[in-house]
């Protein structure tokens, strides 16, 4: 009997992968796939009106553009991205194979891996990072991921996240692969398949998974799950998705070793070389005699531009295009992973709004947090945060904001009223902190 999967090309390596610091992961396997690299990233010919510096790719799938990606030569910059042609003009047929898996069926990352083992054949022999993890499904800049043009735009999600205020100095800030980019036609939306998916993550059990290829920082294109990200979209929650990370350098990392013996002995430290797959590092001594290769992202050579997309072939409803409002810009996932917090608890938030000036970095993160999942501590969060007495602090402004999305709202509506009578003096016309929550106060009723 032929198996689904090649046991021999798809291996699972024994490497443990460290998952401190990496809230937005649940589970990750390390891979080596011995593959055809008909999934592959493609260099193409430098477009004439751009920086001589950035890298123009592509990534194709039996030829067909699925990203352009023009990446930038700094990682503190942002990169450009643009859509591709569509998955159902590359036809794929190893999708159709896995989805009963991503739809639910299984309860353990290495349960799903024969059943991706076609699809994963198809990219180019290496190792490789599979995670199970939370994605949004909006591109990194307050838009709905399927909404994006078909134009080569600015991504704040492909770059380091510079944060300099009251709470943090010249600080250059990560961002795990949580947005997504498309890879389908707009005109493939189903909206009856659409409330299919939303009434499967109401339910109890196994969740839809979406599928996605790692890009860049906080970006990963989606191959399969378009219908079920727009039913998390629609529920205001995040989408459970497969990602495929692949090697991308080597890095020199300080290793401590215990001492061997009980007797007070300073640990010795010296450098190892690790592995970076996106936000993952490997010891190289993990992977299991792996053979790596020099060059750990070797792009395929193509002299063609870069194309021109093709997924804006229809509108969006504007129930989608408003639902992915909410969630996380690049800017506010920074702020949640520069606190270092997960979803808040209940204990949690009480411990930090006891006292709000020791743990303002905590309740920014808890704000962006409650926000994006429309969680409805969201609004008791933000009153008792606006009102911290120092007017000029970055948590006051943040949670004003909030406050003033909240339209309508009666106990909102009070605790301006209560913020207008009070104000000392009127708004200087030179500017000041002052003046600028006086502004945000007055858009409530804009």
């Amino acid at each position: 009997m032929k198996m689904p999967w090649n046991r021999e090309n798809v291996r699972i390596l024994p490497a443990k992968i460290d998952l401190t610091g990496q809230p937005w992961c649940r589970e990750a396997l390390l891979l080596h796939i011995r593959g055809t690299g008909a999934l592959r990233w493609e260099s193409r010919a430098l477009p004439p009106e751009v920086d001589l510096y950035e890298s123009p790719i592509c990534l194709t799938l039996r030829g067909t553009p699925l990203l352009s990606w023009l990446a930038a030569v700094c990682e503190t910059s942002e990169s450009w991205l643009c859509t591709g042609w569509g998955l159902d003009t590359a036809e794929c047929p190893e999708l159709d194979a896995l989805r009963e898996t991503l739809n639910g069926g299984f309860t353990q990352l290495e349960e799903a891996v024969p059943a991706l083992s076609p699809l994963l054949e198809l990219l180019p022999e290496g190792v490789y990072v599979l995670a199970e993890s939370d994605a949004y499904p909006t591109d990194g800049n307050g838009q709905f991921f399927w909404g994006v043009s078909d134009c080569l735009e600015q991504n704040p999600a492909t770059g380091l996240v510079y944060l300099n205020d009251d709470d943090y100095d010249y600080q250059y800030e990560r961002l795990a692969p949580v947005f997504l980019y498309p890879s389908q036609r707009r005109s493939r939306l189903d909206m009856e398949r659409v409330n299919y998916y939303r009434d499967c993550f109401q339910q109890e059990g196994l969740s839809p998974h979406g599928l996605a290829i790692y890009v860049t920082e906080g970006m990963s294109v989606l191959l399969d799950g378009h219908h079920k990200a727009a039913a998390a979209a629609l529920l205001g929650r995040t989408l459970p998705c497969l990602t495929v990370l692949r090697l991308e350098h080597y890095q020199l990392r300080p290793v401590t070793v215990p001492p061997l013996h009980r007797v007070p002995v300073i640990p010795r430290r010296y450098e190892s070389y690790a592995a970076c797959f996106g936000p993952f590092t490997v010891p190289i001594e993990a992977m299991n005699g792996i053979t790596l290769p020099k060059e750990p992202w070797k792009l395929t050579g193509n002299s063609t531009p870069l194309p021109k997309g093709r997924l804006a072939d229809a509108e969006l409803p504007e129930a989608l295009l408003t639902a992915g409002k909410p969630y996380h810009t690049a800017g506010g996932y920074a702020l949640v992973s520069a606190a270092k917090i997960g979803y808040p608890t209940d204990r949690e938030l009480e411990t930090w709004l006891a006292d709000p000036g020791l743990y303002r970095p905590q309740l920014r993160g808890a704000l962006v947090v409650l926000r994006s999942r429309r969680d409805s501590r969201l609004k008791n969060t933000a009153l008792q945060c606006a009102a911290v007495g120092d007017q000029r602090c970055s948590l006051k402004v943040e949670a004003f904001q909030v406050l003033a999305e909240l339209k309508g709202d009666p106990d909102v509506e009070a605790f301006f009223i209560d913020y207008f009578v009070n104000l000392d003096e009127p708004p200087n016309i030179h500017g000041s902190a002052q003046d600028d929550l006086t502004q945000i106060a007055h858009s409530f009723w804009g």
